[in-house]
């Protein structure tokens, strides 16, 4: 590889030993690598964005692109592949006695595939943009931001987070003068579908309509890979940066929902056990505590992250940056006994009769009709 100033910025080679030569650190989660450019002589910033799956690198400084060559060697072997799988096995020709006409058969049609379901469309500058802002952050007003808030520059990182310098936010109408710290709304499988950005400043300096910015469209969740794992205790919060301050206190499994309105219960099917970290206003509480109802609903273990966990501040971020969150003072919700007949004689008419439908209708096992049944009737007494 030539790392003369003359080299072309297109469809370039990169050797191995060329990038381990480029300082590369993980990114995203370990999917991407983010390394020194070679191609202009970057020494300071990480502009070189190599994805690991395709091999496929870029610059965001000089626009220099192409594939690593292992990557290169591995496509074109594929390709050749490919093009003896589709040449035609050679057959000899049966010619057919002039005394006999070959036989006749009706044609019979070729029944049509269904065709398949689009996938979910992603707009394809996302990505770019996201690359270029997490490029950014590194010694910008947005790590300064995320250091007064008690975050670390590396944990950010490892969760793929950016800065939009003032100017460079997508939504022009939205953008701050002191910039955005910018966050990757994703799916479970890893698609991101979109982009929030917090103004960097005091809540007291930055007016409430310019505090938080979603771009349009889709939204997903902050860290949502983590709906998929492991098996353990998944902490739910309604913030980024609440979900920033969970992980920098020793929680491992955590997801920001962007509003308790964004709730998925499909996402989170095979998640066992949940602790809400919920917002310590009435609001918040109230809207929190709904959800666990649901989720007891559904089977799920539910613990709550308590009030007093706080230390009198309004929710976790908050807590994070004062030093009084407390990730220990969780309790769990109390388990309901599925055994009201000490109640009035309708409630017990009640509750067997769904119970029987449960077992009888939809298949589900005695034990669990008896406390989902019991839950439902619980439920429908608070709403009355």
């Amino acid at each position: 590889m030539s790392l003369s100033s003359d080299t072309t910025r297109e469809n370039l080679t990169l050797s191995e030993a060329d990038l381990a030569a480029c300082k590369p650190v993980a990114g995203e989660g370990g999917h991407v690598l983010r390394a020194l450019c070679p191609f202009h002589g970057s020494d300071q910033q990480r502009s070189l964005r190599v994805q690991l799956s395709s091999g496929r690198f870029v610059c965001f400084s000089c626009g220099a692109w192409g594939y690593l060559e292992e990557a290169r060697a591995r496509g074109q072997e594929e390709r050749q592949r490919q093009a003896a799988s589709r040449r035609p096995p050679a057959r000899q020709q049966r010619v057919p006695r002039q005394s006999q006409p070959p036989p006749t058969r009706a044609r019979q049609p070729v029944p049509r595939p269904p065709a398949p379901r689009a996938l979910a469309s992603v707009r394809p500058d996302l990505a770019q943009q996201l690359a270029a802002f997490q490029a950014a952050l590194p010694g910008s007003r947005g790590e300064a931001y995320l250091h007064q808030r008690g975050i670390p520059l590396a944990l950010a990182q490892q969760l793929g987070v950016g800065y939009a310098a003032p100017g460079t936010w997508p939504h022009k109408a939205r953008d701050w003068r002191g910039g955005r710290v910018v966050f990757p709304h994703t799916t479970p499988d890893r698609c991101l579908v979109n982009l929030y950005g917090r103004a960097v400043d005091t809540t007291e300096q930055v007016p409430k309509s310019k505090r938080h910015d979603h771009l349009p469209g889709e939204k997903g969740y902050f860290n949502a890979t983590a709906l998929q794992a492991g098996d353990g205790q998944l902490w739910v919060c309604e913030g980024a940066f609440d979900a920033l301050a969970l992980r920098a206190a020793g929680v491992s499994r955590v997801v920001a929902i962007f509003g308790v309105q964004g709730w998925r219960w499909d996402w989170v099917r095979e998640v066992r056990e949940l602790v809400f970290a919920l917002d310590a206003d009435a609001a918040g509480q109230q809207q929190w505590r709904a959800l666990a109802r649901q989720a007891a609903l559904r089977g799920k273990q539910v613990a709550v992250l308590e009030p007093a966990a706080y230390g009198g501040q309004k929710d976790v971020s908050a807590a994070w940056t004062a030093g009084v969150l407390r990730v220990d003072a969780r309790s769990g919700a109390a388990r309901q006994d599925p055994a009201p007949l000490e109640g009035p004689a309708e409630r017990r008419e009640a509750w067997a009769e769904r119970v029987a439908i449960m077992v009888t209708d939809g298949g589900v096992r005695r034990e669990d009709a008896e406390r989902l049944a019991w839950v439902e009737l619980q439920v429908a007494s608070d709403a009355l």
